[in-house]
């Protein structure tokens, strides 16, 4: 068999850095990845099961590509949807050889080499250490580290917990170690993941926090910004929001999942805090950093919501103002506690909500993008226009992406762009004709030409 791979993710950011580790996996085992799924000796799909949307999406990647079967190719399904169905998906999908849940593709090189064709190999389940190292191959400039899995909430209607188990914090010194690792490679900035990043620690037996984390990975030289997500509204307090004010490497985005404006279903979606809460936190975001870039989740069509709990929610909306929002229609998940609820929100109503919310969203977030026109933001410069070569791409301090025109390499360096327009979340600028490298301290104040 040809030692050659093909890999296509869904989902989160989370399993987007799952491919990138099992990627470097197989490149450091001696494999080669191919960009055309033709050419494959083995396929692999990661998928995710948080809707069932998402769901249906590698599933129908899956069956479009069974022809390739004919051909030799072993078909894998990885991720979420592997670990929460097992070995049921076989009856959706009966002609996969691998299923592999989150916590086990370190095995992957080891079964694929001693693979033995008419067997199918499951591998689903918790391990004890769940977290691939990873040092960056390609030349980039971010990466996305994860610092826990799973979720200890069991919010009603997800499967997080299910799919990825309890919570499981990656030792500090972990962390550090690849973050430095990674910052000898050129990296110059990280996300650290988690589905709740604020949850890092409460499993260790000694005493260190998502905040500490944070305060150890401020020092680390060479790395010019840091962001991170999920936090969840329950864990994000007055500590971790001063820490974020206090150092200029941090990120100034917050993106803290609202679900519902009204406390009833808040309550019935097993989510630990009411709205006050939130706006509490969301109003000592502002208060410590007035420049906040804060995004949020909104689910529509929860059992039971009724027309005067969606009003309660878009007032929420209105009133805290989003950068951006991310709404979904609920869709009843296996095996979680809503599955048993009555799902009696009419499909049709949930379609209403979520277009309703979608453009209050639009105007909002057009408003928010209409004042950056004619600041000047410092963007760190990630990597190239896919469309346009002669254009690069960053993020400015609040995590929002910045495109602008340029003709010297200054990727992976903090640069001062003038803000001239903005479209669908992106804003469109031009370097000043003095601006600072952050990139070596020698430049400095020197004008770049």
């Amino acid at each position: 068999m040809k030692k050659t791979f093909f890999i296509r993710t869904y989902g989160c950011q989370m399993n987007f850095s799952e491919a990138e580790r099992l990627r470097e996996l197989l490149l450091n085992a001696g494999w080669k990845e191919e960009k055309n799924i033709e050419n494959a000796s083995v396929v692999m799909a990661i998928g995710c099961s948080i809707r069932e949307k998402a769901e249906n999406r590698v599933i129908s990647f899956l069956k479009t590509h069974r022809y390739l079967k004919n051909k030799g190719t072993l078909i894998g399904l990885f991720g979420c949807t592997a670990n929460l169905h097992k070995e049921k998906i076989l009856e959706k999908i009966p002609f996969l050889d691998i299923l592999c849940g989150p916590n086990q593709l370190n095995k992957i090189p080891e079964i694929l080499e001693n693979f033995s064709n008419g067997n199918v190999v499951v591998m689903t389940g918790e391990n004890e250490q769940p977290f691939l190292e990873c040092v960056p191959s390609k030349n980039d400039v971010t990466m996305a580290v994860p610092i826990t899995k799973g979720c200890n909430n069991f919010c009603s209607y997800c499967v997080v917990p299910l799919a990825r188990g309890k919570l499981v914090s990656r030792h500090p010194d972990s962390v550090i170690r690849e973050i430095e690792c990674a910052v000898e490679k050129g990296i110059k900035s990280v996300t650290l993941l988690g589905q709740n990043v604020n949850e890092y620690g409460q499993d260790f037996k000694f005493q260190f926090d998502f905040g500490d984390l944070l305060n150890e990975i401020v020092n680390i030289d060479g790395l010019l910004r840091i962001d991170f997500l999920t936090s969840h509204p329950e864990d994000t307090g007055e500590k971790i929001l001063k820490i974020m004010a206090e150092n200029p490497k941090i990120v100034k985005h917050l993106h803290i999942p609202l679900q519902s404006g009204s406390n009833k279903i808040l309550k019935a979606m097993n989510r630990k805090y009411t709205v006050e809460k939130f706006l509490r936190t969301v109003e000592m975001a502002r208060n410590l950093m007035p420049e906040i870039s804060i995004t949020s989740d909104i689910m529509v069509g929860f059992p039971g919501e009724t027309e005067e709990d969606f009003e309660k929610t878009v007032e929420v909306v209105k009133n805290v103002r989003f950068n951006e929002l991310f709404i979904f229609k609920y869709s009843p998940r296996p095996m979680t506690k809503a599955y048993n609820m009555n799902d009696d929100v009419p499909q049709e109503v949930k379609e209403y909500r979520h277009q309703l919310i979608l453009s209050l969203q639009k105007k909002i977030s057009n408003q928010i993008y209409e004042m950056f026109k004619g600041r000047i933001c410092d963007v760190l410069i990630e990597r190239k226009s896919v469309k346009n070569p002669c254009y690069v791409i960053g993020r400015n301090i609040q995590g929002i992406p910045v495109t602008c025109s340029c003709s010297e390499n200054i990727i992976g360096s903090i640069v001062k762009v003038k803000i001239i327009n903005h479209r669908q979340g992106l804003l469109y600028g031009s370097i000043c004709e003095e601006f600072q490298l952050q990139q070596d301290p020698q430049f400095q104040g020197k004008k770049q030409i």
